[in-house]
């Protein structure tokens, strides 16, 4: 379901319920499914202090710099393609949908992170605005940030290229 579909049912059951508009999305958020690929982080101490982990800083960066990368390109297709419907829909779709997956990814691996430092899931779903801990948690993510300190992958987990990307992270930190 969509940002704007989810607004719309929040608003429906806002005027249903007399509730909050917080509460009323609170509760579309808790009807989301689980993730496909949903996966959980080892609770293994890879972050003593209280500031944020550089890596992690480094990493999320990144993965922004690329979301706002596809995200231009959705722009610059409106100016460059305005009478074009077929063309445009096509190339921004495919723009929107990379950007989509990098914020995703941002989100998974934050969460792979709580759980790795051993968060209460209530915690983490409050974070993550999820109806599950491991909303965003998926294997890829949970990959990438045990790359991201140089922890084994899970076991029953597979090497991906994100655990990959997480260590070269690690290395340029």
């Amino acid at each position: 379901m969509s940002s704007h579909a989810r607004h719309n049912e929040a608003r429906r059951y806002q005027e249903t319920f007399r509730v909050s508009h917080a509460q009323a999305l609170r509760q579309v958020r808790e009807q989301l499914p689980p993730a496909r690929e949903a996966s959980r982080a080892l609770a293994v101490p890879v972050w003593d202090g209280n500031a944020v982990p550089p890596v992690l800083l480094v990493a999320q960066a990144d993965l922004a710099r690329w979301a706002i990368k596809h995200l231009n390109e959705v722009i610059a297709l409106g100016e460059r393609l305005p009478h074009n419907l077929c063309e445009w829909s096509r190339l921004s779709s495919y723009a929107m949908t990379d950007a989509h997956a990098y914020t995703q990814m941002m989100a998974g691996t934050n969460g792979a992170v709580f759980q790795m430092l051993g968060w209460d899931d209530d915690l983490i779903r409050h974070h993550l605005q999820a109806c599950d801990a491991d909303r965003y948690v998926t294997t890829d993510a949970v990959a990438h940030a045990a790359g991201l300190f140089g922890q084994p992958v899970p076991p029953g987990l597979d090497l991906t290229s994100w655990w990959t990307i997480g260590g070269q992270y690690a290395a340029r930190d």
